[in-house]
């Protein structure tokens, strides 16, 4: 199952993203009707989750606005003077960090974060600044990758701020804005609940379903036109078996946008396991062609494949995967131990070479240990 955590290559969706959670038992047909109302989470005592201030400028950010924002030389000089100090390595020495989602002021405090964690900066800045600054999504390739046997996809956001002659456009991740990228303006509301989105995404990846829960309610609660938080919420009672709420909340954010790949593919997973074939049948086009831009579902189809003895579908779906996602270890592997049951072993020990490189330590020990290599012979 997929969820979404919103923003980007630096929020995970927020500034955004996306989820595929392992799929839970289902229980009887029910009424699958939408619903803007959040269903308790059975079994749980929710904890309260603190909501930071958004706007909030201490010391520390007022005396760099003091220091490097110059006031007094007119509208497009103040905005330039902060896009300037706030991107420069010599001033402010922000570095990007796209799994880091934190509020303004410790953003600013670690000089660290993802595109969402540095716009909200970055706003909050510019308008203690008296500038007008705004959110902006990006509409860029999906960027997958998974945590903890949760499948995650992340989109992106950026900061527009307005001087009098023309606006800037202030991304944190250095990636110009193509002509041909579909903008969308950003309601302070709808960045507030991306990353409140994110860190229930970073809740749901460490299995903690209460905190992930409470973040995700919260985000609702922010800005309830948000059709991925609704999916995320999803994934949350599918795990906690509340396969009812779960294929409300998908078709809730189906509801608000149509073209949600992400609760299509969950709901569709649901009415699979339902048996309502029906239902399935009536989103599999829709489906299959969010999967094929997805790699690690490519890779899993490559698996069946090579088990099924279909050596070359599985060496094209890999390539296909390794295209999409060229640094992820477990792709370079499976392409390995496909290359040896095609017979070409120096491809093999060329794939095998590049999943090590890719790897982490951990998985060096584990996944990529000796007992668990191709046999590679000489």
């Amino acid at each position: 199952m997929v969820m979404q955590r919103k923003s980007g290559e630096c929020a995970r969706i927020a500034g955004g993203i996306l989820l595929l959670a392992a799929m839970l038992g289902g229980c009887a047909l029910q009424s699958d009707q939408p619903s803007r109302s959040i269903a308790p989470l059975q079994g749980h005592d929710i904890p309260p989750v603190e909501i930071p201030e958004f706007d909030e400028l201490t010391p520390a950010m007022q005396a760099f606005l003091d220091r490097w924002v110059v006031s007094d030389r007119g509208p497009d000089r103040h905005a330039w003077s902060l896009v300037w100090a706030a991107t420069d390595r010599n001033i402010l020495d922000f570095r990007y960090d796209p799994a880091v989602t934190l509020p303004p002021a410790e953003t600013f405090r670690r000089r660290t974060g993802n595109c969402l964690a540095f716009s909200l900066m970055f706003v909050a800045l510019a308008r203690h600044a008296g500038l007008n600054a705004w959110y902006q999504e990006v509409e860029v390739p999906p960027q997958w990758n998974t945590t903890n046997h949760t499948l995650l996809v992340s989109m992106h956001i950026n900061v527009v701020v307005q001087g009098r002659s023309g606006a800037w456009v202030v991304d944190v991740s250095g990636r110009a804005s193509a002509r041909t990228r579909r903008l969308r303006r950003v309601s302070d509301e709808e960045a507030q609940a991306q990353f409140l989105n994110n860190l229930g995404a970073d809740a749901l990846t460490r299995d903690d379903l209460d905190y992930a829960y409470a973040y995700f309610a919260a985000a609702i609660r922010r800005a309830p036109q948000v059709s991925f938080v609704w999916s995320n919420l999803g994934v949350v009672y599918n795990r906690n078996g509340q396969t009812d709420e779960a294929r409300r909340a998908h078709r809730t954010a189906l509801q608000i946008d149509p073209g949600n790949s992400v609760a299509a593919n969950n709901l569709f997973l649901i009415y699979e396991q339902e048996g309502d074939l029906a239902a399935a049948q009536a989103l599999r086009a829709q489906v299959e062609k969010h999967r094929r831009h997805n790699p690690y579902y490519l890779y899993h189809l490559s698996s069946d494949a090579l088990a099924a003895g279909r050596i070359t579908e599985s060496r094209e779906l890999l390539e296909q995967a390794i295209e999409l996602q060229s640094r992820e270890y477990r792709f370079h592997y499976e392409l390995a131990r496909t290359l040896v049951r095609a017979g070409d072993m120096g491809g093999a020990r060329a794939s095998l070479r590049r999943a090590r490189e890719l790897a982490p330590d951990d998985a060096l020990a584990g996944d990529l240990s000796v007992d668990n290599l191709p046999a590679l012979p000489d």
